[in-house]
């Protein structure tokens, strides 16, 4: 390069020293704190400047599949077995979840066919993959109203204790006529060995579809009726509103980046709670209690008093919503 020539003029950028690896470790950190927009973008820019390393690739594909990102995250992953990079079955594990959301079911077949024909499959793993197989082979060779039934009756599938497996049956029953197994649906939400996660999938299913009967939701320590078609959407929640609204008063100004990933951690746990909601119903409680929740997050220390008094609460009350909060993330979040 001649001496008086620029960086724009060649056409080269030349990244700070560790800018790389400081994305990197950052968008790892969102991903982890399910703030999952933000790991995209992070870990797109880190991808850039490093195309092959493996630990970005891995990062990024899960970031991409977090956010619901599926048709780049498909590319991805096709791009990172093409080429080698990573731990292989970890990214055919992530590249079958992928071709599930996308309903790409005969992909997952010729996929899963393959590797058992080359014999390629490690033992620990095989089960998994044929029951992959199994629910890709019913979406395929069945139509709609036959799968329909076929998933009310096959209990070894739908029984499953892999609730990747569970919740890809309930979520294809969105759009499905889900009258001849209604019963089956209804039985789950008062059955205690449901995960509320897969209670909330089976409420929004019976919403979509209108369904007017009231029914039986027991969930966590709450216990009630509802009317499925009556239901608002989870995001709706009154008072899952008036707590994040609480939260962008304070937040919002000096800490946007806390104040999205804490929303997104209140989100979370309305959906598993829903259609219930924390109580007390005190929205500057649960506000105050996330705020905690916040510090624990990022390891800081934190004075219960001052937070309670800054927020208008009782002291011991929000240590005691603190706790359920933290009881509450430890399931928040199923599906890894």
């Amino acid at each position: 390069m001649k001496r008086d020539q620029g960086v724009h003029e060649t056409g080269k950028i030349i990244p700070f020293p560790g800018l790389k690896q400081r994305y990197y470790e950052k968008g790892v950190a969102c991903l982890e704190a399910h703030n999952f927009h933000d790991a995209v973008q992070l870990l797109r820019h880190a991808k850039e400047m490093d195309e092959t390393n493996p630990n970005i690739n891995s990062a990024f594909l899960a970031a991409l599949y977090e956010n619901g990102d599926y048709v780049e995250a498909k590319i991805l992953a096709e791009e990172i077995l093409r080429e080698g990079i990573g731990h292989y079955f970890e990214i055919i594990d992530v590249y079958l979840m992928i071709l599930i959301q996308l309903n790409e079911h005969q992909y997952v077949i010729d996929t899963i066919e393959a590797l058992f024909d080359e014999k390629e499959v490690p033992a620990h793993k095989a089960e998994h993959f044929l029951t992959i197989l199994q629910l890709s082979k019913k979406v395929v060779e069945n139509n709609a109203n036959n799968y329909a039934d076929e998933f009310s009756t096959d209990q070894a599938v739908f029984n499953s204790q892999d609730l990747h497996e569970q919740t890809i049956q309930l979520g294809s029953l969105v759009d499905k006529n889900i009258h001849p197994y209604l019963d089956s649906l209804l039985n789950m939400l008062e059955d205690n060995n449901t995960h509320p996660f897969l209670k909330t999938i089976v409420l929004n299913v019976l919403r979509e579809n209108k369904i007017e009967k009231k029914v039986k939701v027991k969930k966590l320590n709450y216990d009630g009726y509802v009317i499925p078609a009556n239901l608002l959407e989870v995001q709706e929640m009154p008072l899952l509103m008036k707590i994040n609204k609480h939260l962008e008063i304070l937040l919002g100004d000096h800490n946007p980046v806390l104040l999205e990933q804490l929303k997104e951690m209140t989100g979370r746990h309305a959906f598993i709670l829903y259609p219930f909601e924390v109580n007390p119903v005190d929205p500057k409680l649960w506000a105050a209690a996330y705020r905690c929740m916040g510090y624990e997050m990022y390891g800081e220390k934190w004075n219960k008093e001052k937070i309670a008094t800054t927020y208008g609460v009782n002291c011991d009350e929000m240590v005691d919503a603190f706790s359920y909060l933290l009881s509450l993330e430890e399931i928040s979040s199923p599906i890894q």
